[in-house]
């Protein structure tokens, strides 16, 4: 079998996976971070505005 060829240089291809790998650890995992610690919160709340505060 032959080796396909690729039509993009292995250097704008490293450029692209850098921009996403940054993408990925500085803005989407703060963000879904940020958003699932606020969801917790939310719900928590939701809990004890309709349930009553829980006792010890």
């Amino acid at each position: 079998m032959t080796k396909p060829t690729m039509q993009i240089s292995d250097k704008s291809t490293r450029s692209n996976e850098l921009k996403a790998l940054g993408f990925i650890i500085f803005l989407l995992f703060p963000a879904l971070t940020i958003a699932g610690i606020s969801l917790y919160g939310f719900i928590i709340w939701m809990i004890q505005a309709f349930g009553g505060v829980v006792g010890h």
